[in-house]
């Protein structure tokens, strides 16, 4: 009877610590924070500045984020339109019209978002199916001004790369780690073409990912850029920075997250191949020259030569 009894203690107890345990575990696969992001115009000339549009691209629900009581805002009262550019990316269009001398203008949005944990991905799982040409066309095609893939030291380098890696997800490996390894991060503040960055061996993240999707597309994979904030401290935390990073098309698995940047922190361990940092914020997915925040991935404004702009992202 007491063997019995103890047998029936054993069990309750293995019970009760599994249950501790993925208590602890969904705590820790989920995060909640409130995130605000603010593009700030301000006229630091001499005359009015006309026809002012403000375009913020807006965040979505996905499986590793999901967003509750999103709300456009603006310190004057301005309700945005909401249009969507020609990779299905949907904005907040802020028409601002005229901005008078030393007037500034906010803009942006405010969420609650809770954050998931990024599961690697098998690429060995990927389907030998077709990858739908509409992919293809819009996502390996070249501009010159971001991918540059006609430029011969880029070309001959993707040459390399097929070569030696027939298989797509080989390929992807061997170029996500040949840019983690031979890419050193430094923020300049401008974005220069795949082949300048490949130059040079330094690049921001959005030079970085220009160059890891340029390569990829140069040997015939579908690349986009992933664009938001990623949580660098602990909240509260102000982001006036952002982050980039890539996604790569696979026939039975769809879009698939890497981002070599991060990585070269420590290119052998390739902890971000087939994975981002969370918490992360995604605002915008897109192949570049968009038809409503240019080259930027958080938001664009139409007068940007002659207006001073500020972007910062809150998180609380």
């Amino acid at each position: 009877m007491q063997k019995r009894s103890w047998r029936i203690i054993q069990a309750l107890f293995l019970v009760l610590a599994q249950v501790l345990y993925y208590s602890d575990t969904a705590q820790a696969e989920q995060q909640s924070y409130t995130v605000k992001f603010v593009h700030t115009v301000q006229n630091l000339g001499n005359a009015p500045v006309e026809n002012v549009i403000v375009n913020v691209a807006i965040p979505v629900s996905c499986k590793t984020q999901q967003l509750k009581d999103l709300r456009s805002e603006c310190n004057i009262g301005v309700a945005p339109s909401v249009v969507t550019d020609h990779y299905g990316q949907s904005v907040y269009s802020f028409n601002l019209g005229r901005i008078e001398v030393g007037q500034s203008i906010n803009v942006g949005y405010s969420c609650r978002a809770d954050f998931y944990d990024v599961l690697p991905i098998d690429l060995s799982k990927s389907g030998t199916g077709k990858i739908p040409e509409e992919i293809l066309k819009v996502y390996t095609g070249d501009n010159q001004r971001i991918y540059d893939l006609k430029n011969p030291a880029l070309s001959s380098l993707a040459t390399q790369f097929i070569s030696r890696y027939p298989r797509a997800e080989e390929r992807v490996r061997a170029i996500h780690y040949y840019v983690a390894s031979n890419i050193k991060y430094d923020r300049e503040g401008k974005w220069d073409s795949a082949p300048q960055v490949l130059a040079r061996r330094t690049g921001s993240c959005s030079e970085i990912s220009y160059l890891f999707c340029a390569l990829c597309r140069a040997t015939g994979i579908p690349t986009r850029f992933v664009g938001g904030s990623r949580m660098r401290r602990a909240a509260p935390y102000e982001d006036p920075v952002g982050h980039r990073w890539s996604e790569v098309y696979f026939a039975g698995l769809g879009w698939v997250p890497f981002d070599p940047t991060l990585d070269a922190k420590d290119p052998k361990q390739l902890k971000y191949f087939t994975s981002f940092f969370q918490p992360s914020l995604i605002t915008f997915h897109g192949g570049g020259s968009s038809s409503l925040l240019a080259n930027a991935y958080n938001s664009n404004c139409t007068q940007r030569d002659k207006l001073d702009s500020q972007r910062v992202f809150y998180w609380r």
